[in-house]
């Protein structure tokens, strides 16, 4: 069932951390009309520069997505545009007034919670759900055995696999038919990891300095450093991450498939699916 296009009944202001700068931003979600997509704003920017939330507008994909030009940008959108797709948000403006989003908790959770508190608009027009009509593979030209392949298929279900040598975490594997429901219960919550050393790395070089104990699971040498949502938090946020990066094609119908992969992969599979798509 495709249902209706849907955005919110009332605007929301979010304000909170950026996750690398630790700088304190403003952030918010405006309700707009049907077929108007995602757009992102710098409203702190001359002219307001906005770009809608499309694959080809995303120009870095280091730790997390960036939306923007050469002349500026907006970093960690994933977890907002994972809230956006697990609700079925299809119309929204969405401003800050700096280069990152606020950080929330490191999940989905918090921009949930702020987007349900506004409400959902059910609007006058059906949503464009895109099918998936043949198989595409993209893989890492430096790692063969991470990659993700899309296929056609009823509903939309991802499948992954996070694989990995350090004796804490091992490999975890998590397989969701995606619906609110399984979205709100199993996904929305789970965070990000985060090797305590590669914490510390990042912090010298002046990121992550908006990042605490709370927003990531944390893995250190001997065992988690704080407590986990869930056993295998680690493969459920990785499919989180999938879904907000994927979510620039819109709705999809269809199946992923994915091992070892991260944003990079990600936008080059909805780059490749956008030339499919159209």
């Amino acid at each position: 069932m495709k249902g209706f296009q849907q955005t919110l009944q009332n605007k929301i202001a979010i304000s909170g951390q950026a996750l690398h700068s630790g700088k304190m931003v403003t952030m918010e979600l405006i309700p707009q009309p049907v077929d108007t997509g995602i757009r992102f704003c710098r409203v702190d920017l001359p002219n307001r520069p906005a770009l809608p939330a499309k694959p080809r507008n995303i120009i870095d994909t280091t730790r997390n997505i960036a939306l923007g030009t050469s002349e500026w940008r907006i970093h960690t959108i994933e977890h907002l545009m994972a809230a956006l797709h697990g609700l079925k948000i299809d119309n929204l403006l969405v401003t800050v007034d700096g280069p990152e989003i606020p950080l929330g908790d490191g999940s989905a959770q918090f921009f949930v919670e702020k987007i349900r508190e506004a409400g959902l608009a059910v609007q006058d027009k059906p949503r464009k759900v895109r099918k998936i009509t043949k198989p595409v593979w993209v893989a890492d030209g430096t790692d063969p055995r991470s990659y993700l392949i899309a296929l056609p298929g009823e509903g939309f279900r991802i499948s992954y696999c996070f694989t990995s040598d350090h004796k804490v975490t091992g490999n975890q594997f998590a397989q969701y038919l995606i619906t609110p429901e399984t979205f709100l219960k199993n996904l929305a919550p789970a965070r990000t990891i985060a090797f305590w050393r590669e914490l510390e790395a990042l912090r010298k070089q002046g990121l992550a300095l908006g990042g605490n104990m709370e927003i990531a699971v944390v893995v250190g040498e001997e065992g988690y450093l704080n407590q986990l949502r869930f056993a295998d938090e680690i493969v459920r946020h990785k499919i989180l991450d999938l879904l907000g990066d994927l979510y620039l094609l819109g709705p999809l119908e269809g199946e992923i498939i994915g091992v070892r992969s991260g944003h990079k992969l990600d936008i080059e599979l909805a780059l490749k699916l956008e030339d499919q798509l159209e």
